[in-house]
């Protein structure tokens, strides 16, 4: 996923040289999960998670081996990118919440925190070494290369999965069938879910600011080949690099969560939240490729932070039988990135990409303060 980010957003910065293009691709990753997240959460709470992740790997290694023979063959097109990525988009919104909570189901409630913040250094450790391969691929032997190795990945993810339990410990009774009566139920199961979420003030305020968090914040990573190329003078290897570096402070900030105590959780999310706010004005300001690496170390470990706390506050306040499709709510925030992606990379045609980054990130600091000093409801999550 890490290499398939950068190598995909690279190739459409080559092929289109435009920042419009670059928030295109990512709307067009974004629209699938804004309809399918919330569906992934059914199936999450219906059938095996096993069964669902083995089966989102598969699709995927599907999709990145299609365009290895496309890119090989020396026919890539922005227009396959971007029907690749609704492809994946479609499959990680109804992958992702069960991957998600097969961690809570597989270690109990005890051992959330430090497992949802291991899993989520894991997913950062991936971050900081996938990006500099998928770079080195592409500047030393060619794309299709590239796609080939993340073929090989999602492949090995698939066996590897295969050792996950089939109905962990502490997972609910699952409340799926077969056939036409659990397709007929699933609309019901949605809505119960959303009834749930709606009825749980915490809930409720965590997941509408950390949307609030995503949108004005997380656009800068998929802006980052226009960024690199335009305002830095630099290429794909140095790209790598800067998305390594990130990695590295994601892995710090990710763990540092599974070691904090189990209380002020929400009023950490938000001064956390303020720093990432100072750190991308930081970003959006440099033209220097030497100052901008150590800011993206400070923006891994405060991004990290900022996840991993989400999915801890959200896990502990939803009921078990809720976990997968509450968690589907909060990982449309996927999309939500996506669709600010699409607005920077609009205004960054007309202001500049700085410019861009730099306002969003402004009016999230302006948000957040607020948020610090009325927001009592998330500042009292424990």
């Amino acid at each position: 996923m890490q290499m398939m980010n950068l190598v995909r957003g690279i190739l459409v910065f080559q092929l289109t040289g435009s920042f419009a293009a670059l928030g295109s691709i990512a709307l067009a990753s974004a629209l699938p999960g804004l309809v399918f997240y919330p569906f992934g959460g059914v199936v999450a709470d219906r059938i095996s998670k096993r069964r669902v992740i083995q089966s989102g790997q598969a699709v995927i290694a599907v999709i990145t081996a299609t365009l290895a023979i496309i890119a090989g063959a020396g026919l890539l097109r922005y227009e396959h990118l971007m029907i690749a990525a609704v492809l994946q988009g479609m499959t990680q919104a109804l992958a992702t919440p069960a991957r998600h909570t097969i961690i809570s189901d597989t270690v109990g409630p005890d051992k959330m925190q430090n497992a949802i913040a291991l899993n989520t250094s894991g997913t950062n450790l991936s971050q900081l070494v996938g990006p500099g391969i998928g770079g080195m691929l592409l500047a030393i032997l060619s794309p299709a290369a590239a796609f080939w190795v993340m073929t090989g990945l999602s492949i090995t993810a698939f066996l590897l999965a295969a050792g996950l339990p089939k109905h962990p410990f502490y997972a609910p009774e699952m409340t799926g069938g077969t056939g036409t009566a659990s397709v007929r139920d699933s609309l019901g199961s949605l809505a119960e879910g959303m009834r749930h979420l709606l009825g749980n003030p915490p809930l409720r305020t965590l997941i509408s600011v950390n949307f609030v968090i995503v949108l004005l914040s997380m656009p800068y990573m998929m802006m980052l080949p226009g960024v690199v190329e335009d305002v830095l003078q630099r290429g794909e290897f140095e790209q790598g690099i800067l998305v390594s570096v990130s990695g590295m402070g994601a892995i710090f900030g990710s763990l540092l969560v599974a070691s904090i105590p189990e209380k002020n959780r929400g009023r950490l999310l938000v001064w956390v939240a303020v720093a990432l706010a100072i750190n991308l004005i930081a970003f959006a300001s440099s033209t220097n490729y030497y100052v901008t690496l150590p800011i993206m170390l400070t923006l891994g470990i405060v991004s990290a932070m900022r996840l991993s706390l989400g999915q801890v506050l959200v896990q502990v306040y939803a009921k078990p039988e809720y976990r997968g499709r509450v968690v589907s709510v909060w990982m449309m925030q996927y999309s939500i990135m996506s669709l600010g992606t699409f607005a920077v990379g609009m205004l960054a045609e007309f202001v500049g990409v700085q410019r861009a980054i730099g306002g969003m990130a402004a009016t999230l600091l302006a948000v957040m303060l607020i948020v610090a000093a009325v927001g009592r409801p998330i500042r009292n999550l424990q």
